[in-house]
């Protein structure tokens, strides 16, 4: 087996994952709609959230173990650092969606608080599901010696003088 068939093994089983998804969310999507509020559409809505949960744990404990051996304690951080920042938005758009939509806490209605609101709130679902996303694929791929460096966008700026 070469390196270029080891490299390809994970790439291969993607399109499996994605059919897998897609039955799923059509299935659940099915149910949901020709018996709605049924026994039969709670159990394959448990079960598409419950798959998708699981495959997520899947790759996030792929990549890891891929990187443990290789990865330094200063390279864990700093991966960590980007990762977390996805999910500090999806926490702050389920805090937000908390509040009672009814009273004028977020501005009032039509007002144009509420749209600097709900605008916020859709940007910040978007760049913490695609950035979460994007921090596990690149977990999951890649050389696993690669050592998570620092982008120009986290740097510290060193102070003149």
């Amino acid at each position: 087996m070469t390196i270029a068939t080891t490299r390809q093994s994970p790439v291969q089983s993607q399109p499996v994952e994605f059919l897998g998804f897609l039955g799923l969310a059509s299935l659940d999507i099915g149910v949901r709609h020709f018996w709605p509020g049924s026994i039969a559409a709670s159990l394959v809505s448990y079960v598409f959230i419950g798959a998708m949960a699981i495959a997520f744990a899947v790759r996030v404990r792929t990549g890891y173990l891929r990187r443990k051996p290789h990865w330094t304690s200063e390279s864990w951080r700093r991966y960590l650092r980007l990762a977390v920042m996805p999910i500090i938005a999806l926490a702050v758009v389920l805090y937000v969606s908390s509040f009672d939509m009814s009273s004028n806490a977020l501005g009032a209605p039509h007002s144009a608080t509420r749209n600097v609101v709900a605008i916020s709130m859709v940007v910040m679902m978007l760049a913490g599901a695609f950035g979460l996303v994007a921090a596990v694929d690149w977990l999951a791929k890649g050389e696993p010696s690669e050592q998570f460096a620092r982008t120009r966008w986290f740097q510290r700026r060193r102070a003149a003088g």
